[in-house]
């Protein structure tokens, strides 16, 4: 889509400039990524179209509602990399990450490798809402649970189950895992997120599972405040990936920094992408709103679905820009 030179520098013709500003549509929006190398087939797609309605309907109450119910129908989903289905870590277990940040109060909060609760992006909202406190992780993120009412939930699927014994047995031949690193599965779903824009105030949340075979207690991008998602007053960013990279370069608020400095959204996202393929060599993805309405989607893996609602409706047609050939073309 845009032409890359050899530095950060993008060289946008104007005529793309003025049709991306004419994509400003509506006074709200709903944005949702499903993860790098999740299918795109219709099956997944009405899942993230669902989800997207489920959140327009409490959009009324507030941002936040709004985001967490989203997360909260593709957290029950066995189809994505997050609550019940997500991948397990070497120990066989299930820990989940998940956040939300609102850009208009700046407040933010975080749960990370949290067990045995199926919706850990409800965990974080009820953090952010009711203590002062910003992230809580392990043990601690799961009395907090408990005691809010969050109940025990094995969020471990037969299909995970199964990769991760395969999985172990490769290992234990010296051999490498043949499964999706981002999926846990030869082709699933990953990590998810949200950017959610109403006309006032942008908000990004995003949950997950993490890595395939990570090591027990890792905790990635997604409570990293700026690492995997950011928000302020003029962007909602999540990104996807493997967390390490996402953290070590702030690829969130690079993207916001840049949509400050006056680029668009899909200009900044896709800076961002180059800009973390020359640091880190690292593949992803990434979803941004800004304070105008208009969104950014980029990645640079196998697929990366997203779903872009506007007042209630799904844009049809609607896809991200893959950049995977122009940035690890050899």
């Amino acid at each position: 889509m845009f032409h890359y030179k050899t530095s950060l520098k993008i060289a946008w013709k104007p005529c793309i400039e003025a049709k991306l500003t004419a994509q400003t549509k509506g006074m709200n929006i709903i944005a949702l990524h499903g993860g790098l190398d999740t299918s795109r087939s219709r099956s997944f797609m009405e899942i993230l179209e669902r989800a997207a309605l489920d959140g327009f309907v409490l959009l009324a109450e507030g941002r936040v509602p709004a985001v967490e119910a989203v997360l909260n129908v593709l957290e029950d989903s066995p189809n994505f990399n997050c609550g019940f289905g997500a991948v397990l870590n070497m120990d066989g277990e299930v820990e989940l990450d998940a956040s939300i940040c609102d850009g208009e109060t700046s407040r933010f909060a975080a749960v990370a490798a949290i067990r045995d609760v199926r919706r850990p992006i409800s965990v974080a909202r009820r953090l952010m809402e009711e203590t002062s406190q910003v992230i809580l992780a392990g043990d601690g993120a799961l009395k907090f649970a408990r005691k809010h009412g969050f109940p025990k939930d094995n969020c471990i699927s037969e299909e995970q189950l199964d990769a991760w014994r395969k999985a172990r047995e490769s290992l234990a031949r010296g051999e490498k895992p043949a499964q999706n690193l981002y999926t846990g599965l030869a082709y699933h779903g990953d990590t998810v997120g949200c950017v959610v824009w109403d006309g006032k105030g942008l908000t990004a949340a995003s949950s997950t599972g993490g890595c395939s075979l990570k090591l027990p207690g890792r905790v990635g991008d997604t409570p990293s405040l700026g690492g995997g998602v950011y928000a302020t007053k003029l962007s909602a960013v999540v990104c996807t990936g493997i967390g390490e990279s996402f953290v070590e370069t702030l690829t969130a608020k690079f993207v916001d920094e840049k949509i400050a400095g006056g680029a668009h959204p899909q200009q900044a996202v896709e800076l961002a992408l180059r800009r973390l393929a020359e640091l880190k060599g690292a593949e992803g993805g990434i979803l941004a709103v800004d304070a105008q309405g208009r969104i950014g989607s980029a990645f640079n893996a196998g697929q990366f679905p997203v779903v872009v609602m506007e007042e209630g409706r799904v844009r049809q047609g609607f896809e991200p820009v893959n950049l995977r050939r122009a940035l690890f073309a050899h």
